[in-house]
This record gives C-alpha cells, structure tokens and sequence, in this order.
C-alpha cells in the first residue's frame, strides 16, 4: 500500500511542478490549431469554419484575435525537404486563416484541410521549419513577429501554430490509471476500518 502512496504522491507532485511552471509563462500567447481550438492567455478564442479568406476567395477555417495583427502568410514545411504543410495568414483587421495540406495520401481530418493557397505576394510572406515529430504534436512554437512580420501587433504576442495533434500520451493515461488504482485500494483500506 505505501507503494501505491508513493506512486500517487509523485504524481500528485509532478503536476504541482507542472502548474507552477505554467503559471510562469510569459503573457500574450496566443495558441492556435486546425481543428478549430485556439487560446489567448488560456482563453478561447472565437473561430468559424466555412469562411471565405478574402485574397484567395478559398474556405477555410477562421480565428479572431483579440487585435489586428501586421498582414502577410507564415508558412510551415516539413523539415528537411521543404513541403509546405500549411500556411498561416493574418488579413490585418484581426482575423487568422489557417489553411492546410489536404491530399489522398493524408486524408482530411481537420476544419482546416482544405488545400493551400497561394502566397500574397502583396505582403510579407515568412517560411518556418516545424518542429516536432510527424506523429505529432508538430507546428511551430514561439513564433515572436516583430517588425513588420505576419502578426505583429502591439500586444506583442506571441504565437503557437499547432499543425498535428496527437492521440492521448501513455504516460498521462498511466498516471490516471494509478491515480484511480490509489483511490481504490484507499476506499477498500477505510471499508475494512
């Protein structure tokens, strides 16, 4: 039984140190995927599906920042071999288009698989390498536009662009696992009492 304490003790302490770091994080992300869940400091972020991106008249999936944002394309590739995988653009009047790749061999699983369209040539245009394995989670982190980038604004922001989100980890579902174990073998120790 003191194992089981242990165990959920370390648990119960990892996910202190998780919050606690949380909690230390700089202000002004603004974190965002395709399937539609993006967050501002932690708070949602409205989004609609189904609009029409003004430049490329495409339809694709549409967040609103909290601020406009400088005008122009971020566009993520696949590392080491230059495959766009998804492109990010900011309209100026505080509107995000998050298109993405769609094809038969990576079927469309997400708001935003709706192809990729044509850079702006009319604004900035930044090419990024993702980061993070092809399994997921993959996108680029801590994208910090500063002079004149796609994004910038004046809340200084900074930005998470999320291409690949991955099925639930191991480890979490173990820690639940346990965590549900402890709670069971608890409640069997006190009935006995």
């Amino acid at each position: 039984m003191k194992q089981y304490i242990k165990v959920i003790l370390a648990v119960g302490v990892t996910a202190a140190i998780a919050a606690t770091t949380a909690l230390s994080q700089p202000t002004n992300i603004i974190t965002v995927d395709e399937f539609g869940l993006g967050t501002f400091n932690g708070t949602l972020l409205g989004w609609q599906t189904n609009v029409a991106e003004p430049f490329s008249g495409m339809t694709t999936l549409s967040y609103n920042l909290p601020f406009p944002g400088v005008r122009g394309d971020v566009v993520l590739m696949e590392p080491n071999s230059g495959v766009v995988s998804d492109l990010i653009r900011f309209d100026g009047n505080g509107h995000l288009f998050f298109f993405s790749d769609a094809s038969p061999g990576d079927p469309a699983d997400s708001l935003a698989d709706v192809g990729l369209p044509g850079f702006n040539a009319a604004a900035p245009v930044l090419f990024l390498n993702e980061t993070g394995p092809e399994a997921g989670p993959n996108g680029f982190w801590g994208y910090n536009p500063t002079g004149g980038l796609p994004g910038d604004n004046t809340a200084g922001a900074i930005y998470n662009f999320i291409s690949d989100v991955p099925e639930p980890g191991a480890l979490p579902l173990l820690a639940c696992g346990l965590g549900i174990l402890g709670f069971v073998q608890r409640r069997r120790k006190l009935s006995r009492v």
